[in-house]
């Protein structure tokens, strides 16, 4: 059952308890922030936002939590995924991604190694 699509606000509520629950039980999770990059692609944002998160709400579990957390920015919150659950999740995405919705720019973290990351990153922090 592929995940549902989220607003910020329920996303960085969602990412606060991860944050937390991780911490007091010392388990990982994953943070995958996909950026719209610019291209030539001839794709309007608004539609390459839409096709991108049908792309990665479709390739990710039902207990992972997805969002449009920018105008022009996507973040998935992998529960109780490491590094490897991470790439195995970028494996499936990449190539529905691209082929729907043009070129991207991801970035991975992991709790614990990138905390303080995730702790200070804007999709957290962001109003």
């Amino acid at each position: 059952m592929p995940s549902e699509k989220h607003d910020r606000t329920y996303f960085q509520s969602r990412l606060r308890e991860e944050v937390d629950r991780a911490r007091r039980y010392e388990r990982e999770f994953s943070l995958l922030i996909f950026e719209a990059v610019p291209a030539m692609d001839g794709i309007p944002i608004r539609k390459k936002l839409e096709f991108a998160l049908d792309a990665v709400a479709s390739q990710l579990r039902a207990s992972d939590v997805v969002a449009r957390v920018f105008d022009d920015t996507i973040a998935a919150l992998l529960v109780e995924a490491d590094d490897q659950g991470a790439h195995d999740a970028l494996f499936r995405i990449r190539n529905k991604l691209t082929a729907q919705a043009g070129r991207w720019q991801v970035t991975t973290y992991c709790f614990p190694r990138d905390r303080a990351d995730i702790e200070n990153s804007a999709v957290l922090r962001a109003a």
